[in-house]
């Protein structure tokens, strides 16, 4: 059989697709890489504070408040708004002055731990000065605030805040709950 005056059975056409092809694939592969490339796109920075950081007052749903935290308070969140302490909850702060601020607790004591320790007393410290002691006697929710001298206070280094409790609950595997903490630190 021949076909435009030869044996192959081929077109023209195909052989040259079979060639060209190949060919124009391999041209396009070598185009060259740019040197420079576009800036990333420009975003504007969070705003708020960095939940990181340190700041003067936290509430213990918030994020950032395991860095506030130096001992005997839970890591564990409960009810969405307070964590269990234990006899010496002690925190730290960054405040950007040091006059004018009063140290702020807000927790609630539970009536089965009062009914088993009796009423509780509490120091509070500032940077391990004491800076009052209170007898609490009754459940529910309670609120410390008093004024700190500015001489106890740092702008440079984080302030130290420790309530010690006089006693605390002991539960059945051997777990110490003392207060049931929503918030601390210092407020204006």
């Amino acid at each position: 059989m021949c076909y435009n005056g030869r044996s192959d059975p081929k077109p023209m056409n195909t052989r040259l697709a079979a060639v060209a092809i190949p060919l124009l694939l391999l041209a396009a592969g070598c185009t060259k890489i740019p040197d420079t490339y576009a800036p990333p796109v420009q975003r504007k920075p969070l705003t708020g504070q960095d939940p990181s950081g340190l700041r003067p007052f936290i509430r213990m749903n918030e994020p950032g408040v395991d860095a506030h935290v130096i001992k005997d308070i839970s890591p564990f969140l409960e009810g969405g708004t307070f964590r269990w302490t234990q006899q010496n909850p002690t925190l730290q702060f960054q405040l950007p002055s040091r006059a004018g601020w009063k140290l702020r607790f807000d927790f609630s004591l539970h009536s089965t731990v009062l009914k088993q320790t009796g009423p509780l007393t509490i120091t509070y410290f500032v940077n391990r000065r004491k800076l009052d002691e209170v007898r609490y006697e009754k459940d529910g929710e309670q609120h410390f605030e008093k004024a700190v001298p500015p001489d106890w206070l740092s702008s440079e280094n984080p302030t130290l805040v420790a309530a010690k409790l006089d006693k605390v609950m002991e539960t059945a595997d051997h777990s110490k709950l003392g207060l049931i903490l929503t918030a601390a630190g210092f407020v204006e």
